[in-house]
């Protein structure tokens, strides 16, 4: 029995050292007021109530005893706008990827109106914490996570009915993220979803243009080209997260003004 346990132990060896680190699901505290993990050992907040210099987003501990203030961009927006990512990656004991989502930067404006119609985009941010004796924060990856963008079609009574009554041009792009096993600072997957409404529809174009909508375009079309699957590997020069392949350009779904020249 000993020698087959031996055997079994030893082929264990290579899957746990690859195992994948720890994804956990935030949600709301009843008790704190924060979003922790289901041992309420690790918690996540964002303080707007306090001075200006004392707001923003920290991660805390009660086995660890710790805390930590972790937004460490000289640029300050109304934190009023963010709210928790609800999932921690951990490292190990001490030490976690945490982030916050919001306005991206670097104005970080809330939403952008339009006539009959607005945009709004929020990023991820996302930070090492640390909450150890050498307690400390980075941030490592700043990506986009979720974007909307409605555009009014319709100006008279002919336009509602060439269009079927759907009188907005819809854009949506939404993103995941998680990590994959094998390294201390795991490689993140990412996942895009984007799509427009009608199919077809454009924002580097006149809607008014456009022949009447047929029945099948009336129907959210995804966009394969904003709609991809990217890996970010650390990159230790940078002390940052970077897209190992290049990434598309979306400017259509995550800009406010995507016909602006970069």
């Amino acid at each position: 029995m000993s020698k087959v346990f031996a055997l079994l132990l030893c082929a264990a060896l290579p899957a746990a050292a690859s195992a994948a680190p720890d994804t956990e699901p935030l949600k709301l505290n009843a008790d704190n007021k924060l979003y922790c993990n289901a041992q309420t050992d690790w918690c996540v907040g964002i303080k707007t109530d306090g001075a200006f210099s004392e707001n923003g987003p920290f991660a805390t501990s009660r086995t660890l005893r710790a805390d930590y203030r972790f937004w460490d961009s000289p640029d300050i927006p109304d934190f009023k706008d963010f709210k928790v990512w609800p999932e921690l990656i951990r490292l190990s004991e001490e030490r976690a990827l945490v982030g916050v989502i919001g306005p991206a930067e670097p104005d970080f404006k809330a939403s952008t109106p339009f006539s009959g119609g607005g945009f709004e985009r929020r990023d991820l941010y996302l930070y090492d914490v640390n909450l150890g004796e050498q307690a400390g924060a980075s941030l490592v990856l700043v990506m986009p996570y979720s974007a909307d963008a409605s555009i009014r079609a319709c100006f008279n009574e002919a336009d509602q009915e060439k269009r079927a009554g759907q009188c907005s041009d819809v854009y949506q792009f939404t993103a995941s993220l998680k990590a994959l096993p094998g390294k201390e600072l795991p490689d993140l997957l990412v996942k895009t979803q984007a799509t427009r409404s009608p199919a077809g529809a454009s924002r580097l174009a006149d809607s008014s243009t456009r022949p009447a909508l047929t029945k099948a375009q009336l129907a959210p079309q995804a966009d394969k080209q904003c709609s991809y699957t990217v890996t970010y590997t650390w990159n230790a020069g940078d002390a940052a997260y970077q897209p190992a392949t290049p990434l598309p350009d979306c400017a259509e779904f995550l800009s406010a003004d995507p016909a602006a020249k970069k």
